[in-house]
């Protein structure tokens, strides 16, 4: 006996009609694709068939049943278009689009139109289309006059509009890396926005080839259609102003690399201005240090380091050292080389002013200090004021409770 499969059966497919010309809609659920037939004899009718789910083998015979369909046309609804693209096939057109599902899940959707009926193939639930149908369905302005032409250009201008969160999230973003970037640079962050990087190329691929076959097939039309030419030029703009936003987004990619290699080029600057300092003040420490502890020996010649005799030698040489690494501190910090900020004022006006900002932000922060500790002394004696009285109240309740008892 044979064990029953754990994988789930694949759903149906979706076959929605929608019927419309100039005073009337309609819509449908359809079994079959060859159920649409019958809505194709009248002239006066636009029918647009939305497929949802079907597989490629089973798709292309049904579509031979309702239209003239080209071989190579065949070919690319079996096989997959490898691009974005839109084909002039002589009797029907042939256009491959990548709907946005969320933010990381790409869609690629299929047209085939003819001037009274458009064909969308879909391959999973969910799409962009609902304001078209609405609109449609309330025959707002003439997009029920039309023609098949133009409502390609109304659903292929929904699925760029689909893009449009996308790149707004990439923008909030791009707020968030620069701040980051420009307070703690951390190598991870740098790795995402290569990330991000890519994720545009994949949108740059997605848009940019169909944009490119539109501009080839309208450089190739004779102008015999008007209204298609008119509906390729509608979404030929709409992908431009789409690439214009993903150039705009790469260059901004490029400036969020270039802030993060100059943010960790200013942190190692500084690391290095540190330790400059440092080694500039303990040079000359080092330079006293050895001297003074050569071994030459003082009782064979008056001339060998007579001052080591003195009383109060070593006090003097910790004194020297001691001056001459405060002069360097204070050389670097009126230079602007520590303490931040720029180059101290020039002057013995500028140097008494730098003293008096010194001291006066150092007394505003012992006074911040010293509030703090206050506010924080206060709120203790309140506890503790509370807490007796509490415990004061307590226990006259105690004393009271026997005397309420002998009553």
């Amino acid at each position: 006996m044979s064990e029953p499969s754990t994988s789930a059966a694949p759903s149906a497919p979706r076959i929605d009609l929608i019927s419309f010309a100039r005073d009337a809609f309609e819509r449908a659920a359809l079994t079959s694709i060859a159920q649409v037939l019958p809505y194709l004899q009248d002239p006066t009718r636009t029918v647009w068939l939305d497929i949802e789910g079907m597989q490629s083998a089973d798709l292309v015979p049904e579509l031979e049943r309702i239209l003239p369909l080209h071989p190579v046309a065949a070919d690319l609804l079996r096989d997959g278009s490898a691009r974005s693209m839109v084909e002039d096939f002589g009797e029907h057109y042939l256009a491959t689009m990548v709907f946005m599902h969320g933010e990381r899940v790409p869609e690629v959707i299929d047209f085939i139109f003819t001037p009274r009926l458009i064909v969308t193939v879909q391959e999973r639930p969910g799409d962009c289309f609902d304001v078209v149908r609405e609109r449609l369905r309330a025959g707002t302005g003439r997009v029920r006059e039309l023609g098949s032409e133009f409502l390609f250009a109304l659903l292929g201008r929904a699925i760029c509009d689909s893009y449009q969160p996308v790149f707004d999230r990439i923008d909030q973003r791009f707020v968030k890396f620069e701040s980051a970037i420009a307070s703690h640079p951390e190598p991870a962050m740098l790795a995402r926005i290569h990330m991000l990087r890519a994720r545009l190329m994949n949108f740059r691929q997605q848009i940019v080839p169909l944009r490119e076959s539109i501009t080839a097939l309208l450089a190739r039309r004779s102008g015999n259609n008007r209204s298609m030419e008119l509906a390729l030029r509608s979404l030929h703009d709409e992908l431009a102003v789409l690439q214009d936003e993903l150039d705009s987004h790469r260059d901004g990619v490029q400036r969020l690399s270039d802030l993060y290699m100059n943010s960790v080029s200013n942190r190692l600057n500084d690391v290095m201005r540190v330790l400059t300092i440092i080694s500039t003040i303990f040079m000359p420490l080092s330079f006293m240090a050895s001297v003074y502890g050569m071994n030459f020996d003082i009782e064979s010649s008056p001339w060998n380091m007579p001052e080591l005799r003195a009383y109060y030698g070593y006090p003097l040489a910790l004194l020297a050292m001691s001056t001459v690494a405060s002069s360097l501190i204070f050389f670097s910090w009126r230079k602007g080389w520590i303490g931040g900020g720029a180059a101290r004022r020039r002057g013995i006006e500028g140097l008494a002013l730098d003293l008096v900002d010194l001291v006066s932000s150092r007394n505003a922060v012992a006074s911040r200090a010293k509030r703090r500790r206050g506010k924080r002394g206060a709120s203790s004696r309140a506890r503790s004021l509370e807490t007796s009285s509490t415990a004061d109240s307590a226990a006259s309740r105690a004393q009271n409770a026997p005397k309420s008892a002998d009553s």
